[in-house]
């Protein structure tokens, strides 16, 4: 099954409009020439040139990549075309635009598969300094406070972020903090985390990631990614990489809540 028809099902419902592009943040608009189908994503550019201009204003680096596909790929024949292009191109991309747009439902419809006890069968969270790096809902932030003494949402999307503040007031959680950042720049001091946790968020750059983690948690800490997938035969594209001398993690896989769990541990 394509992404686009697992992204379809996810979400059933939903109504995607070519205005969502305008909801995008500049790392999603730096994602879109790995993600988009190219004639699609040029045609719609060419029918609504305001969304080309938000994209390149919102981030300038997508603008050679524009120049380039629109170079080699023409408008869309009509306007039947041009909205089969439309619901393509918004269906390839729909969980960055449902970041921004509906939260309530990602948060709902995205199943986490692990839960707490994946956490602490490594480290307890008694009274530590935790950060949710990549936090997305902040599911996993959420599991933390439990036994957290202070949790730190780092999360770049700002919607989300909103998200994470209004449920945490709601419930009264008061050792929550929500903190604009990204994976691979985390704004806290050198040595300040006892407990780092990434689920489902490492690898958008990944080697800068890795040293900012090395840096943002204290000698001693504890890492953990924790990786879902639907198959245990899946081709995980970290396990090299994070298992080598130079990174160290621990490694293993298994099932549980009908969903494979891949998780990476170590102590810095």
């Amino acid at each position: 099954m394509s992404y686009a028809k697992i992204l379809r099902k996810l979400f059933h419902g939903v109504d995607l409009k070519v205005e969502d592009l305008y909801l995008l943040e500049p790392f999603q608009i730096h994602t879109l020439q790995s993600r988009v189908p190219e004639p699609e994503f040029s045609a719609v550019l060419f029918a609504h040139p305001n969304i080309k201009k938000f994209l390149i204003n919102k981030h300038p680096p997508i603008a050679k990549y524009i120049k380039k596909i629109q170079d080699e790929y023409g408008p869309s024949a009509n306007k039947k075309e041009l909205e089969e292009f439309c619901d393509k191109l918004l269906w390839e991309i729909a969980e960055l635009i449902i970041y921004n747009r509906h939260p309530e439902i990602y948060d709902i419809r995205v199943t986490l598969g692990c839960d707490l006890e994946d956490i602490t069968s490594v480290v307890s969270l008694k009274d530590k300094v935790v950060i949710d790096a990549g936090a997305g809902t902040g599911r996993v932030a959420f599991k933390a406070v439990k036994d957290a003494g202070i949790v730190f949402a780092v999360e770049p999307c700002a919607n989300l972020r909103q998200f994470i503040r209004k449920k945490a007031k709601k419930n009264n959680i008061s050792n929550l903090f929500v903190i604009d950042g990204f994976l691979h720049e985390i704004p806290l001091p050198q040595g300040y985390a006892d407990v780092l946790i990434t689920s489902n968020a490492i690898g958008w750059n990944l080697q800068d990631e890795l040293n900012e983690i090395e840096r943002v948690v204290k000698p001693g800490g504890i890492v953990i990614h924790l990786l879902s997938s639907d198959n245990i035969d899946d081709i995980d594209p970290f396990k090299q990489y994070l298992t080598n001398p130079k990174w160290n993690y621990n490694y293993s896989v298994y099932e549980k809540n009908k969903d494979i769990i891949r998780k990476y541990w170590k102590q810095i």
